[in-house]
């Protein structure tokens, strides 16, 4: 299979998706900074250190994709012009595009693109989304531009997985000359540069003048680091910045309504879940597990706390992945969440601890109260922490013998439209922390066969009931409590065009306009 388009037509085709169109008039107008309000700090702008879809989103500016996956889950060339699989779906090769080169003037060559690949399956390097390139065998170089990746077997995801931040080049000069520190001067060959990055208060990037592709619209792209939503709105409404990410659910009408702001809502990939360690404390019981699903009322949540800004969960992942099936529902019901605890001779003297970030997700904070207070209705002691986003990831990485989680909220936005990041990345026994981001601790030899067997299955059909037959199990199991699926919000002036919304919770504002 092979992909071939010009950049051109790329762009193009990005912004009829999105219902945008760029006139020659628009791709003269250069804006010289644009001010974004978002809600957290970056952990790392290492690509192959991400966590968090919008760090990643800011690497992707930073250090360019292999390819694009547009809304329609096709793959479109950017850092390598097109591929090709053999018949037995081992062996690809991948053809960079010619003339590009790092914003360093490192060239961007088949050696550079195997010295990142070779570091990312290095198992002395942290990678904690490694599971999404562990079928990698070996990368080689052809020639100048062409590379040979082979696989231990064949893995379906695969083509898509390519358009993944964790496959994005670094400099090998820029990781020769930093090292580890490598996550805080990332120097790639995106549209743009990292020029200022001051922890806690603002993320600052200029544009690559030496970009391979059309020059970017905007100059310099300021990331303003504003942990409240409320604060983040009022900035966007008083023109203080240009761009709202996640406003607050309650308010969302009302911007939608003020004639100066436009806002974009598309179903996300992001599920938004309570873990529950399935490997230390009360919560290994799954009958507890299965009680503190039927004691939330999860459509009561989506109403009346984030106001329709997302939808109750129906399976272990989004309904827009590929592999979604639906499930049967935990219906809010106390009553029988109260008899599973009795039938699980639960401790109602014990205190469970729960913690939450804030300013991460949609009202998280606010959502993980709700949830503390429906668990405290049926008769559960629950106190709940709070916690800064850098702080709350590196807890989430910690090894079994280490972590302190007992209920915490989270999300998982897969970065592909494929049901495998979230079946594979969260539920496999290899990706239990510190290797990987399955936070609950969920790891059962007989979901890790089912779940293997949808990527070695290439035919698409039979491969989505085999995520059929996984769904069912690890549903059950309830390793979360099943919250619900987040729409992307992001508030914007009305003079702000052409900027690209994903549903895969990324925005793109290289060819921004104002009017």
């Amino acid at each position: 299979m092979t992909f071939i388009k010009t950049w051109t037509g790329i762009l193009f085709l990005v912004l009829v998706l999105m219902g945008l169109s760029l006139t020659p008039a628009q791709a003269a107008s250069d804006v010289k900074e644009l001010k974004i309000a978002i809600g957290i700090d970056a952990d790392t702008l290492d690509p192959i250190e991400m966590t968090t879809t919008l760090p990643a989103n800011i690497c992707d500016l930073i250090t360019d994709q292999l390819f694009f996956q547009n809304a329609d889950g096709k793959l479109e060339p950017r850092l390598a012009a097109k591929y090709e699989v053999s018949p037995d779906g081992l062996t690809w090769q991948i053809h960079l595009r010619p003339g590009v080169k790092f914003s360093d003037g490192t060239p961007l060559n088949a050696q550079a693109v195997k010295a990142h690949f070779d570091r990312a399956l290095d198992p002395k390097q942290r990678v904690p989304t490694r599971f999404l390139i562990t079928s990698i065998k070996s990368v080689d170089t052809v020639d100048d531009l062409t590379l040979k990746m082979v696989l231990k077997s064949p893995y379906a995801p695969m083509a898509p997985t390519l358009s993944s931040t964790i496959c994005n080049p670094l400099s090998p000069a820029a990781v020769t000359k930093y090292g580890a520190e490598v996550r805080r001067n990332p120097v790639g060959a995106g549209p743009y540069k990292l020029a200022e990055w001051a922890p806690g208060e603002r993320i600052v990037l200029v544009r690559n003048e030496g970009y391979y592709g059309p020059k970017p619209t905007v100059e310099k792209i300021v990331y303003q680091i504003v942990p409240e939503a409320a604060t983040r709105e009022a900035m966007l409404r008083a023109g203080q910045v240009d761009i709202c990410y996640k406003p607050l659910p309650s308010n969302v009408a009302a911007l939608q309504a003020d004639p100066n702001v436009a806002v974009a809502m598309p179903l996300d990939t992001r599920a938004i879940f309570m873990g529950l360690n399935c490997q230390k404390g009360v919560t290994t019981n799954k009958l507890v597990r299965q009680a503190f699903n039927y004691a939330v009322d999860k459509k009561a949540i989506c109403k009346k706390i984030l106001f329709d800004t997302a939808v109750p969960m129906e399976g272990p992942v989004s309904p827009i992945l590929f592999g979604f099936h639906k499930m049967a529902p935990f219906d809010y019901n106390p009553d029988k969440a109260k008899d599973l605890l009795k039938e699980a001779n639960f401790d109602f003297n014990q205190t469970i601890n729960m913690r939450t970030p804030q300013g991460r997700y949609l009202f998280d904070k606010q959502v993980s109260e709700a949830v503390q207070a429906y668990l405290q209705a049926i008769g559960v002691k629950v106190e709940l922490r709070t916690y800064d986003w850098p702080t709350y990831v590196a807890g989430l990485l910690k090894p079994l013998d280490k972590t302190e989680l007992e209920v915490f909220l989270l999300g998982w936005g897969p970065l592909t439209l494929d049901a495998d990041m979230g079946l594979f990345g969260q539920f496999h026994c290899s990706v239990n922390p510190p290797k990987g981001l399955g936070s609950a601790f969920y790891c059962d030899a007989e979901y890790d066969k089912m779940i293997e067997a949808t990527r070695l299955e290439q035919d698409p059909q039979k491969r989505s009931q085999l995520f059929q037959i996984a769904s069912e199990k690890v549903w059950d199991d309830c390793p979360w409590i099943w919250l619900h699926v987040e729409k992307f919000v992001i508030a914007y002036r009305k003079n702000v065009k052409n900027m690209v919304v994903t549903n895969t919770e990324k925005f793109y504002p290289t060819y921004v306009t104002l009017e």
